[in-house]
């Protein structure tokens, strides 16, 4: 039986100190038959040239290189590319003008499935094939998702503790909204997934939520509670040390909160996004969801609507954390995320 097919959609920035790690992982995947497109986001480090050994040796990895956009962008770019060749397009015409292709184009780059990977993780060998086992059962019209648990690991790569160390989180449209998403580096997606997400990029939030939210409403999202990936936390990780505003490496919860409300910039506009979701979505979405995004988009409107948003069990935190459930939204509703 023919192993799946995975394209790893990777966006790399000065991350020469774990990179050989994380490609050797994906790499070393089981039960798949990967590969692995790269867009380097204007490393000033060794990165490139790390990527250039290895897309020499290996047929199935193609490396890009464009100007510094960020790590919102530089996926998006990927997610853009990635269609390119499930379409069987020349590399040339993706719509990434400032990528140049530097690595011949290996026949049939295209995926049947497609993963987001950061650049310093290192995965477990079975985490895309557990994915593609759930995938492929899924109605391929529509977009679907799976996420996992990870195990977190300083930069040495000894354990910590569970990005998820509770029970299993419970879901629900309502929490996608106020809560956010899964880890992105988590996420395996079809075809159809990343149709969706070109047809209409986010410019208010990250690529991984954008791409959540698309399968959570329009489509599935099936969670693993397993660890299948470690996650890796050092002082260069972005989204590590950029975590609701600073809610992490402050032991006092008044300052903390202090810092969200009066210091910090908003990590991302909540609201704003998902009036940015429902102006494209909307015509896609059920009546009950629609109405579940209307109810979210006016919680800053007036008193009533902020006590409808702070008990109704419609908005319940997913990780047993009552209180600070309610704290995440009360900063919501003050603008603060």
């Amino acid at each position: 039986m023919k192993n799946p097919t995975v394209l790893v959609l990777m966006s790399t920035y000065n991350g020469e100190r774990f990179l050989k790690e994380q490609i050797d992982s994906i790499l070393s995947q089981e039960g798949v038959d990967v590969r692995l497109l790269v867009r380097d986001d204007g490393s000033t480090d060794r990165t490139w040239e790390i990527l250039e050994v290895y897309a020499s040796g290996y047929r199935n990895i193609v490396i890009t290189r464009g100007e510094n956009v960020g790590f919102v962008k530089s996926f998006s770019a990927l997610v853009r590319m990635a269609l390119d060749y499930t379409n069987m397009e020349e590399a040339a015409q993706s719509t990434i003008e400032e990528a140049v292709q530097t690595t011949p184009t290996p026949p049939n780059l295209g995926g049947e499935f497609y993963a987001f990977a950061d650049q310093d993780d290192i995965w477990m060998p079975k985490k895309l094939m557990t994915a593609c086992s759930v995938l492929k059962e899924k109605d391929a019209s529509k977009p679907n998702l799976f996420t996992s648990n990870s195990m977190q690991v300083d930069a040495e790569g000894k354990e910590l503790e569970l990005f998820h160390k509770g029970p299993e989180p419970k879901f629900r449209k309502g929490n996608v909204l106020v809560f956010g998403t899964e880890q992105g580096c988590s996420m395996v997606f079809n075809r159809r997934a990343i149709e969706l997400y070109s047809e209409c990029e986010p410019q208010l939030t990250w690529h991984d939520r954008w791409l959540y939210h698309i399968c959570y409403f329009l489509g599935s999202v099936t969670y693993d509670h397993r660890p299948l990936f470690y996650y890796r936390r050092h002082e260069n990780n972005a989204l590590a040390n950029h975590h609701a505003g600073g809610l992490e490496g402050e032991p006092s919860k008044i300052v903390r909160v202090y810092r969200i409300l009066f210091v910090e910039p908003p990590v991302t506009n909540h609201v704003e996004m998902a009036k940015e979701f429902y102006d494209h979505f909307a015509p896609r979405l059920n009546t009950a969801d629609r109405r579940l995004f209307k109810r979210f988009i006016v919680c800053r409107k007036s008193i009533a609507s902020k006590i409808y948003m702070l008990f109704s069990r419609l908005f319940i935190y997913p990780y047993y954390d009552v209180n600070e459930g309610r704290l995440l939204k009360w900063l919501i509703m003050a603008g603060r995320l």
